[in-house]
This record gives C-alpha cells, structure tokens and sequence, in this order.
C-alpha cells in the first residue's frame, strides 16, 4: 500500500510540474509575432477559427512575408497587419507578448 501512495505521489507530482513548466512562456520578437501572424491566416484559409474576419478566401494563402509588417507595439501586446493587395484588404492581429493570439478584425482597434 505504501507503494501505491509513493507512485501516485509521484505521478501526481510529475503530472503537475509539467503543467507549470508551459504556463510562463518569454517575450517573442517583433519578428516571431510576423511569423505567427503569418501561421494564423494560412489557417484562417482553411476554417473559421472563432475571430471577427471568420475564414479567409484562398488568395490570403499566397502573402508572404513582406505581406505581414508589425503595427503596433502598446501596453504589452503587438499588433501585426497583414495586407493582400489582390482583394485591397488589411487585417489586424492582435496578441500578447508571448505569442498567443487574442483578436483578429480588419479595423485595427482593439
């Protein structure tokens, strides 16, 4: 029975540390934010992932990287616009320092 204790200590420990060890993530750089902008309308193409533009038309997959440009950096979060000048359009991303992204709209206010 001591054992068992033991091992499901154990287990519970290992289980738990590893939970906090991904819940302090460091600051991304202007350009890691671009890079993540860029991830987040490929996907945009494929489904509606729960932001205010919905799914994306195909031709979004065809911006690169000189597409993207960061557009803010304010109280702690960066702003990346992504601009596809076949449709005229711009989106915004907004998202924390650490690369998650919050809100994506075509209005830039947040």
């Amino acid at each position: 029975m001591k054992k068992l204790i033991t091992a499901l200590f154990i287990t519970l420990m290992l289980s738990t540390s590893s939970a906090f060890a991904h819940s302090d993530h460091g600051k991304i750089s202007p350009n890691a934010a671009i890079e993540i902008a860029t991830k987040t309308t490929k996907q945009l193409t494929f489904k509606d992932l729960g932001f205010k533009v919905g799914k994306l038309g195909d031709n979004w997959k065809n911006l690169t990287t000189e597409n993207f440009k960061l557009h803010a950096t304010e109280a702690n979060r960066y702003v990346v616009s992504a601009n596809n000048v076949s449709e005229n359009k711009t989106i915004y991303f907004l998202m924390t320092m650490s690369g998650d992204v919050l809100k994506v709209n075509s209005e830039a206010k947040f």
